[in-house]
């Protein structure tokens, strides 16, 4: 390792070995214990352990477990907005250490395969990943540096070499920035200065002398432009397990996501998006098969998959403040309230509204007899809800705003959800083996707005004269309705026998001949077969009937024409033509079926089939 790229040393407390006994007396003291006298009859938790002195101020994406000693004791770590990174062995606090920034995400991690088995603790702040091993400084990593403009580095150089004045200088900074390109840090300093003061003379002269002395004490210095870190986590690399290797993915405020090697000492993939990322989730294996999706501040999510950016754009109506990814769906919560299901290929399978705002997510996987995933909301009213898909579970009433969840294994107990809170609090609660997460907890029925009476306006006189209008002519009215009636029906069957004779019946009775066709789709893709049936239900056959396919450029047909020789009464021809979808991103759309007839434009008989979604096998 390089030793530019080690942090310095940094005093650590040792971890204290009462942890075990102090979560196990905690879980002892959670076996009989109630929910907290604020929650609902539907509530899942069991109140374990509060400390409301602990001063951390965190949200989710800096609030993780782990196994930091491999002693199958999972202790909690917060980084929070003090700068300070907390460790938490049951209900002690272990070791603190000072961070050199404000922290936006915390992730453990396993880099390598040697033992002893032990997780690396990754602290993205500013433009640095912070790695740390053994709870002690290991490795910075920086983020790559952005490509600065060529025309803004002509101007600086020309600015220290005395060949253009601080005023040229800032004048032609100022309109390339209107014009749209993207200036360094130096360079928007430089004309902040400017816009410090007034439009007087006096501020105007103050003004360009204090760019002089910017400009004198940084042209000298290299023109660089770095970016931060807004969001990170990660993915395993070839094996699902707990303790598999794992890669570090970052994104940055220049709209970047970096894939580091296992180590986080080099960047292993590179993907540029429209907008810097607000969230991010993964599945599946770094090496095998994956997704990455991310959630922009643009209102757009954009999926990774397989060192590749999708073409596949979700466009959401307001911007995102959650995300939690699922095997086939993908979950994000907005700031109008709402919490939109979307599949992998874009569909939008249902939406939750809540009744207040949105604070943060959190996905619920419980592994038993069957895996259970569910997913925790905390609202802004100081509710936390629990779904299991559409259904209500459960609601929990806090009595502080939550800032962060995390729901995972803590100590020795594998259901465990930690909540931190407005005020610096720090709850942990406790999840009964025997909750069912299988049934709503809320009562089903109708909305109480169904108890509320209608406004209904009263007699106008209009109103009664209609109404004395229609006793007074109910015959006549009843004449008319019946005429119209009658021509409504003979419309209908003239439009019906018009079907017939075009051929877009399931019955054709035109051009001499009885033909009734079915056309059906099997498979799941990307490969289908349709199976086309043809039957003549007339009283003679009928010869050289050519059969005509017709699909979308989004499949390819393995035969578009068949030839029928012969259609016998009341025997049923088969034939099958096989159908690939091309694109995977394209959706469903439909194939045509025609039966056409030798001595006329006009088909026979067609149909329509309806093409399902395909489902590819590396998914």
């Amino acid at each position: 390792m390089e030793d530019e790229g080690r942090m310095p040393p940094q005093a650590a407390t040792p971890t204290g070995a009462g942890g075990q006994a102090a979560m196990a007396m905690m879980r002892e003291d959670t076996l009989g214990a109630k929910p907290a006298a604020g929650a609902k009859a539907a509530s899942l938790w069991l109140d374990a352990w509060m400390d409301p002195m602990a001063n951390a101020n965190a949200f989710s994406s800096c609030v993780a477990t782990a196994d930091l000693a491999g002693d199958s004791e999972w202790r909690l770590v917060v980084a929070g907005a003090d700068r300070k990174m907390k460790v938490w062995s049951g209900t002690a606090l272990v070791s603190e250490h000072n961070l050199l920034e404000v922290p936006v995400a915390l992730c453990p991690f396993y880099s390598e395969t040697q033992a002893p088995r032990t997780p690396s603790l990754a602290v993205a702040a500013g433009t640095h990943v912070y790695i740390y091993r053994n709870l002690r400084p290991y490795y910075k990593f920086t983020v790559p540096n952005l490509d600065v403009d060529v025309r803004e580095a002509e101007v600086w150089a020309s600015v220290r070499d005395a060949k253009l004045s601080v005023g040229d200088a800032a004048e032609e900074l100022a309109n390339m920035r209107d014009a749209g390109t993207v200036l360094t840090s130096r360079s928007l300093d430089l004309l902040a200065l400017e816009d410090e003061d007034g439009g007087d003379s006096g501020s105007s002269a103050a003004a360009v002398v204090r760019q002089e002395s910017f400009a004198r004490a940084t042209c000298g210095d290299p023109l660089v432009q770095q970016t931060s870190i807004t969001c990170m986590s990660s993915i395993k690399k070839n094996l699902d397990e707990w303790d598999a290797v794992s890669c570090l993915y970052v994104g940055t405020e220049a709209g970047q996501l970096y894939i580091l090697q296992p180590a986080g000492t080099g960047v292993r993939n590179k993907f540029q998006l429209s907008s810097p990322p607000a969230f991010v989730a993964s599945t599946g294996l770094l090496d095998v098969d994956y997704r990455i999706v991310v959630a922009c501040r643009d209102g757009h999510i954009y999926t990774i998959r397989n060192n590749e950016l999708s073409g596949l754009v979700i466009e959401l109506e307001s911007q995102p403040c959650g995300l939690v990814r699922t095997a086939k769906n993908i979950l994000v919560g907005c700031m109008n309230n709402v919490v939109h299901n979307f599949h992998v290929k874009g569909k939008k399978n249902y939406s939750l509204y809540m009744p207040a705002a949105i604070q943060c997510m959190e996905a619920l996987d419980i592994v038993r007899v069957r895996t259970v995933k569910c997913l925790i909301i905390a609202l802004a009213n100081g509710e936390l809800r629990v779904y299991n898909e559409k259904n209500l579970v459960s609601v929990y009433t806090m009595n502080d705003a939550v800032h962060g969840l995390r729901f995972g294994r803590l100590g020795r107990e594998d259901n465990a959800l930690v909540v931190t809170t407005k005020s610096g609090s720090l709850q942990v609660k406790i999840m009964p083996r025997q909750a069912n997460l299988e049934t709503s907890g809320v009562n089903a029925g109708p909305p109480p707005e169904q108890d509320i009476p209608l406004a209904v306006p009263k007699k106008t006189k209009l109103y009664v004269e209609q109404t004395q209008r229609e006793r007074e002519q109910a015959v006549e009215m009843h004449r008319i309705f019946q005429r119209d009636l009658c021509k409504l029906r003979l419309s209908t069957a003239r439009a019906y026998v018009k079907v017939l004779q075009d051929g877009q019946g399931p019955v054709s009775y035109g051009a001499g001949a009885s033909v009734r066709l079915a056309a059906t789709v099997q498979g799941l893709g990307p490969l289908f077969k349709i199976r086309v049936a043809l039957t003549n239900t007339g009283s003679r056959p009928i010869y050289d009937v050519p059969l005509m396919l017709s699909a979308a450029p989004m499949y390819s047909l393995s035969r578009s024409q068949v030839h029928v020789p012969v259609l016998l009464p009341g025997l049923t021809y088969v034939d099958e033509v096989r159908v690939m979808c091309n694109d995977q991103n394209a959706g469903a759309d439909s194939v045509r079926v025609f039966v056409c007839n030798k001595n006329s434009a006009r088909p026979i008989i067609s149909a329509v089939v309806k093409m399902p979604l395909s489902e590819f096998l590396d998914q």
